[in-house]
């Protein structure tokens, strides 16, 4: 009985953590954008890079976007690819970072999934209702330390993670799995 109430708190706990996580998330990044408007374009790009390396799982979303090709891979091209990747992350990020300033996050509810997962429901709403409501799934996991850190994200039943990976198993497809291929066109459309 007392292990069954143990692994209630538990699981509450981490329910709790996963939300914090994203509350806390959303808050540095809404201060990010009042903070960082009058900065040069790569000031800007810098600081918003830590924030996101502080909350997500680049190597689970490197991993998961690239399928079995990332086992081919070399350690640099490895490394070239997250780095492609974040940057694709923070250019998606600063396309929408001067109207997150203005919106306001509302968490909706939260759910466990399997033994690891936790999923996060939100709505990025309009205060002044001239913009529609956004609907957000954040997949988070505990990694090794205990800190929750962001999986994946979908907006509107859109997966980020599953989009990227469409794109580079595609393209690593023609070009039978090679990576530089992948990488040149990464970095050319950044």
């Amino acid at each position: 009985m007392i292990f069954n109430v143990n692994i209630n708190k538990s699981l509450s706990d981490n329910l709790k953590m996963g939300e914090s996580t994203i509350q806390q998330m959303i808050l540095e990044a809404q201060k990010h954008a009042i903070d960082t408007v009058k900065l040069e374009p790569n000031e800007r790009s810098l600081k918003i890079e830590l924030l996101i390396k502080k909350y997500i799982n680049l190597d689970f979303m490197s991993k998961a976007t690239t399928g079995s090709f990332w086992k081919k891979a070399s350690e640099i091209q490895k490394e070239k690819y997250k780095a492609a990747l974040l940057k694709q992350i923070v250019i998606t990020i600063e396309d929408h970072l001067n109207t997150l300033a203005t919106l306001s996050y509302k968490p909706i509810k939260s759910e466990r999934r399997g033994k690891k997962l936790i999923y996060v429901r939100g709505l990025i709403e309009d205060p002044n209702k001239k913009k529609p409501d956004i609907n957000l799934l954040w997949k988070l996991a505990a990694n090794k330390n205990g800190s929750f850190l962001i999986l994946d994200l979908e907006i509107e039943g859109i997966s980020l993670v599953s989009s990227q990976k469409a794109e580079a198993l595609s393209i690593l497809r023609k070009n039978r799995g090679n990576f530089d291929t992948l990488l040149n066109k990464m970095t050319r459309d950044n």
